[in-house]
């Protein structure tokens, strides 16, 4: 949420707007007086940046209340809880872009599978429905989730006559270019000469495979296992590093599920987990791995959600390993990034392991080449936020009421307006065929 923060922010600021940024930490408002993430984050030029807890019963006061003193032009809501508060105070003369990051119904559906219940359901639908009748305009993180957000105005009775034309929803992709922030070691440090793994916990001629990040709800963590434990068969100096795991109060089964299978396998010792590592230690993480890899479900969060992972992997130019299904996970296999696998099949993600470690380092290079002209062509962020930079040049309010779609007196005004279009014989003809 943060990159995809930082990606909206800074092409705003070099147009020279006037910012202030309610920054909402999941962190509890303990953790926030303790550790002020001032200290991380410098005041930036034309912009002003406040913090608090997603879990402060003060949250919504203290947005109204910086909002009536910096009294805005536009607002600006970044990632679907943000959005959401914001589409629940905000002023109705203001102007308001909602950035829905991930479908929250798809993600629900995966939280609710992992969960044994419906209920994450409810919530997601709730806060997509606020935001959808809210804003002006709306951003996906892809084009699949444009579209089921299109859907869902159309459910809700917000696709009329008065906005035939107009283009409400837009895909902007994540970015890479903010991914793994550069921040520079300390001078006079062992940092660059000190390896974050290989040498030290692995061999240094082992061939590396990196997880980066969390093992979220829609992880095939049994496919990435076998295919996985399969190549491990074959090849002895074949080692599997990760980094993050379990995603708290998110997605805890499928991380313990595959520490269960390690547990039982005749190479755990080769599946290194590094934890939630420092930003400062990505870099060590992508230089000393030979490829990264990423493994989905086929499910509607694959088809509609970002991968994260990947466009860390792209950017620093590792060869990539994925399932498809993602708009991302697709591109690969097409640019030469790298091997796109069909989901579920651990065969074909063994073969492709394979194909990465029988490659020379020529291969692999070029492999890395195309996912970063990948990145810097297709992620770009200033290309990506064209929409969002033309909707701030003339930002208008365009929010129409709901119709009441499924209001029995709109159904009779309905059969009036087909009785008058069509005369009685045809609404006679169709009475007696709906009975």
């Amino acid at each position: 949420a943060g990159l995809r923060t930082e990606q909206f922010i800074s092409p705003l600021q070099k147009n020279g707007y006037k910012i202030l940024l309610v920054a909402i930490s999941s962190q509890s408002e303990k953790e926030l007086k303790e550790n002020p993430p001032e200290k991380k984050f410098v005041q930036k030029k034309n912009m002003e940046i406040f913090w608090i807890s997603r879990h402060s019963p003060f949250l919504k006061k203290f947005l109204q209340q910086k909002i009536k003193n910096f009294s805005p032009d536009v607002a600006l809501g970044i990632n679907t809880f943000p959005s959401y508060i914001l589409s629940k105070i905000l002023p109705k003369n203001i102007p308001f872009w909602a950035d829905i990051n991930g479908w929250g119904m798809a993600e629900g559906q995966a939280r609710s599978w992992q969960e044994d219940t419906n209920l994450p359901l409810a919530n997601s639908f709730r806060q997509e429905r606020q935001i959808l009748s809210t804003a002006d305009k709306i951003s996906t993180v892809s084009t699949a989730q444009k579209f089921a957000t299109i859907g869902e105005l159309a459910s809700f009775g917000l696709l009329r006559k008065e906005n035939f034309r107009e283009e409400k929803v837009f895909a902007i992709p994540n970015s890479t270019k903010f991914f793994t922030i550069d921040i520079t070691p300390p001078k006079n440090s062992s940092f660059n000469t000190k390896p974050l793994f290989r040498g030290n916990k692995i061999p240094k001629d082992s061939f590396v495979i990196a997880w980066i990040g969390g093992y979220n709800n829609w992880v095939d963590e049994e496919t990435l296992f076998k295919g996985v434990e399969n190549a491990m068969k074959k090849f002895p100096h074949l080692y599997f590093v990760s980094t993050g795991g379990s995603i708290k109060n998110i997605a805890n089964k499928t991380f313990s599920s595959f520490l269960s299978r390690i547990e039982n396998s005749p190479y755990k010792n080769r599946f290194i987990f590094l934890g939630w590592i420092e930003t400062i230690e990505m870099r060590k993480m992508y230089t000393e791995s030979n490829i990264g890899i990423n493994i989905d479900f086929f499910c509607i969060e694959t088809e509609t959600g970002a991968r994260n992972r990947i466009n860390e992997m792209i950017k620093f130019g590792l060869p990539v390993l994925t399932t498809g299904g993602s708009e991302i996970g697709e591109e690969i296999g097409k640019s030469g990034a790298g091997i796109t696998v069909q989901n579920g099949d651990i065969q074909k993600i063994t073969k492709a392991i394979e194909t990465f470690i029988k490659s020379s380092k020529e291969e692999l290079f070029l492999y890395g080449q195309c996912g970063q002209k990948l990145s810097t062509e297709k992620f770009n962020e200033e290309k990506t936020l064209q929409p969002l930079l033309k909707f701030l040049e003339n930002p208008k309010k365009t929010v129409l009421s709901r119709l009441p779609l499924q209001n029995p007196f709109f159904f009779l005004k309905n059969i009036f307006w087909y009785f008058k279009k069509n005369g009685i014989r045809i609404v006679l003809a169709k009475i007696i065929q709906q009975v």
